[in-house]
């Protein structure tokens, strides 16, 4: 079956009116309406939503979605330009490590992002705001949480969920939650490089990322995040993947899209696992030292094996 395509008719689709001080927040809305999700009074980011979606497979048009909430992103923007409330996100797709790390933070997501900023070279950065300032409201932490860059014109955009073994997943770290999250970083992305000189006419703040002209899109989970639980078969998601990667193809054949994008679903190592002894050990040793040196060496072995998540129906 070919491609779904963009009509002229899904250029400025019709969508239902929302405030529009938050975008994140209204894309949100938009896709759990997407999936009919809001009629039984589910969000997205909830498990049970994942697994009543796996179970289902809908067809749906991921053209569609991505044109929806391309849509919303350029109406809410618009409205504040219109208000007289211009962006002030001085920090969106800033380049610059945060290494700040709590030593009581349990989250083993938080642990490992941080280990990549402190760890590995100044191609690897993490939490990259992606809509800070772009609104009229706070955004809470909508950050992109490792960007890697390939080239001065390539970067990966990776969305880090883990559990630690044997760890029950609270629901944003479920495939859906993962995907649809990272997919609208990816969308405010391209408005934002479209709209750059309008949104960032200052040269102060160092974003190389803008610069991008491919752009993938990683959902890169520990193994155990693609189960329902410990015990269980992986989530069927080949159709979720597919829903997004028909939506960012059509994206890319737009001709008034200056970046391509794809995606993947990748899982770390199976015998990888960041111990509460190497988050210790990353909070005391000196750099450069031996035991950072070996830290550095099994992030970068863990994060250079990234591999490809089995899809099933």
């Amino acid at each position: 079956m070919p491609s779904p395509q963009f009509t002229e008719s899904q250029e400025r689709p019709l969508i239902k009116p929302t405030a529009p001080n938050n975008i994140a927040a209204s894309l949100d809305k938009d896709i759990d309406e997407f999936f009919g999700l809001d009629e039984v009074h589910l969000s997205h980011k909830h498990k049970k939503a994942c697994m009543i979606l796996c179970d289902q497979q809908p067809q749906k048009d991921g053209a569609e979605l991505v044109c929806r909430l391309l849509a919303r992103i350029a109406q809410n923007r618009s409205d504040l330009t219109a208000a007289g409330r211009a962006a002030r996100g001085s920090q969106m797709w800033r380049w610059k490590k945060n290494t700040f790390l709590n030593p009581d933070n349990k989250s083993i997501e938080v642990r490992i992002e941080r280990a990549v900023a402190r760890l590995l070279d100044d191609n690897w950065i993490n939490q990259v705001p992606a809509a800070s300032g772009l609104t009229d409201v706070e955004e809470g932490r909508r950050c992109i949480d490792i960007v890697h860059r390939r080239s001065a014109v390539e970067f990966d955009f990776i969305e880090l969920k883990a559990l630690r073994p044997g760890e029950r997943s609270s629901g944003h770290q479920t495939p859906l939650a993962a995907a649809m999250e990272l997919l609208k970083y990816g969308l405010i992305f391209q408005y934002c490089k479209a709209n750059r000189q309008i949104l960032y006419p200052d040269s102060m703040v160092a974003r190389p990322v803008l610069e991008a002209e491919t752009v993938h899109l990683e959902v890169l989970a520990t193994p155990n995040c693609y189960r329902r639980n410990e015990r269980t078969e992986p989530f069927p998601i080949a159709w979720l993947s597919k829903l997004v990667l028909d939506g960012l193809m059509a994206l890319n054949r737009r001709t008034d899209v200056t970046v391509s994008f794809d995606f993947a679903f990748r899982a770390l190592p199976e015998s990888f696992e960041w111990t509460d002894s190497d988050h210790i050990q990353l909070l005391t040793c000196e750099p450069n030292s031996d035991c950072w040196i070996a830290l550095r060496k099994k992030l970068e072995k863990a994060f250079l094996n990234r591999v490809p998540v089995v899809l099933t129906d």
